[in-house]
């Protein structure tokens, strides 16, 4: 009886290697590639929640060697660290029946580690020379010139009466502000994509009768209160960064600043949709909800991101003292 589980576990997660790589190769169609990539993780997902954490790993590792003869050694790389790697560790979690939240936690911690992976893989190829990685940022610089007088923005500045001296100032330092804050942008991606694919991926394991952790509906989401530490601390380098002159450890707690922006975004909305009772709401409400949001979208952003530090310091919703008697229980 083992014998056969294993057989079939096996055969099961050469298939679904199979279909990953496939979904890969869709990726990098121009239309469909971007819904196909959401996929690309379920497979590995699947063997691991109906067969446990070895028989994921092992379909991963078959995946990541049809890659290899697909595509080649690089592109093998970051689809283990972006596409494999957060497959297992879902699956792993939904596996082990952890909670939604601690699923969507954990999937998010794999896709940020992804991303700063690919990151310094990629400073790793240019050396991490100083010299290579400005050569390198000088050419994106110009690409992204390039970018902006073919999309009509730069027209459209000089029609608001700026001369091509403001517009390429103007443009440059935008192109350094996105420079700067590139990590935190892949990571807050990365992340945005793990959150969509749990989505996705509990969806299909229901259509296909696999049981798994009830989830409680986004608006019950909450960061853990250890995160207040995290964000104490990094508040604190901020403010001393007035007094310590290290250009690159300005960079990195800006980052990580923005990262945290991000997360307490979430705090907020979860927060939101609680208060308001949004699945409640008539589609009349919604509507007004959405133009209310994209006329105001400032001060929304804002808003939300003070009310998730607000929620995170005083657990309005009390849902961390909930989880806490449930445990005990």
């Amino acid at each position: 009886m083992n014998q056969n589980m294993t057989v079939r576990a096996l055969t099961e997660g050469a298939i679904m290697a199979g279909l990953t790589i496939i979904l890969i190769l869709l990726g990098n169609l121009p239309l469909i590639g971007m819904f196909a990539l959401l996929f690309c993780s379920i497979p590995i997902t699947l063997v691991t929640v109906r067969h446990g954490s070895f028989a994921g790993a092992l379909t991963g590792t078959l995946a990541i060697i049809l890659t290899v003869l697909f595509l080649g050694p690089l592109s093998a790389i970051a689809v283990g660290l972006q596409y494999i790697l957060l497959g297992w560790v879902m699956g792993y979690m939904l596996f082990k029946r952890k909670s939604a939240v601690k699923t969507i936690h954990a999937s998010v911690i794999a896709a940020a580690f992804a991303a700063l992976a690919l990151l310094f893989i990629n400073l790793g190829l240019m050396g991490f020379s100083p010299e290579n990685i400005a050569a390198y940022l000088d050419e994106y610089q110009k690409e992204m010139l390039t970018m902006y007088e073919t999309t009509g923005m730069t027209a459209m500045l000089a029609q608001q009466g700026m001369s091509q001296t403001q517009i390429s100032d103007f443009l440059v330092q935008i192109i350094n502000i996105a420079i700067r804050i590139m990590p935190a942008m892949m990571v807050v991606s990365h992340g945005i994509m793990a959150i969509v694919t749990y989505f996705i991926t509990t969806y299909i394991l229901k259509r296909l009768k696999i049981r798994i952790p009830r989830s409680y509906g986004f608006q019950n989401w909450i960061l853990p209160g250890s995160f207040v530490w995290a964000l104490i601390a990094v508040w604190a380098l901020w403010l001393a960064g007035d007094y310590i002159s290290i250009s690159w450890m300005n960079i990195v707690i800006l980052n990580l600043l923005l990262v945290f922006a991000a997360l307490l975004f979430l705090n907020g909305l979860a927060f939101s949709m609680h208060v308001l009772k949004f699945k409640e709401m008539s589609m009349g409400m919604k509507v007004f909800t959405a133009f209310f949001v994209i006329f105001f979208f400032t001060g929304f952003l804002v808003g939300l991101i003070l009310t998730g530090l607000a929620d995170l310091l005083f657990d309005f919703r009390k849902l961390r003292v909930d989880n806490k008697k449930e445990q005990k229980g």
